[in-house]
């Protein structure tokens, strides 16, 4: 279940209140991750655990060539840069020393489900409003409620 908060933020000069989204405990490392995976899977842990160690440096390497990656059933990663305030006049100017960041972008995979599309990872998800602790459930037994981190 997805937690959200009531909060008040003054925009363009007018303060109203808006949900928003928190994370609830610390991240998900990939350890828990492989575990997972594992109960999904005929593989290991180290195997799993292997795999997505290595995932990331194979997947810079193919959009280090200007190649997206495509997972299926997650989406694509790409890589975008940012120039920032360094436009030039003529075409002939324009040059890499312009490009302040590189960022990476992610855009889920879209799938039919019926009859509208669906993004990955958001399918049926339900809202809950964060009252503190004492609405948490703990995916482990012995889990005690974590503070919100959003």
């Amino acid at each position: 279940m997805i937690f959200w908060k009531k909060v008040y933020r003054v925009i363009n000069k007018k303060g109203l209140w808006y949900p928003q989204q928190m994370t609830i405990g610390k991240p998900v490392d990939t350890e828990e991750l492989a575990e997972e995976l594992m109960y999904e899977s005929t593989v290991s842990v180290p195997d799993v655990h292997a795999v997505i160690r290595a995932l990331p440096r194979v997947m810079a390497k193919f959009m280090a060539d200007s190649r997206p990656v495509h997972l299926d059933g997650l989406g694509s990663f790409h890589y975008t840069i940012q120039a920032h305030g360094t436009g030039v006049k003529k075409e002939e100017e324009v040059n890499i020393r312009q490009i302040t960041d590189i960022r990476v972008r992610f855009i889920p995979e879209r799938k039919k489900n019926g009859e509208q599309m669906t993004r990955a990872l958001v399918g049926d998800l339900t809202y809950t409003e964060w009252k503190g602790k004492e609405n948490k459930t703990p995916s482990n037994p012995g889990e005690t409620g974590d503070e919100p981190t959003g």
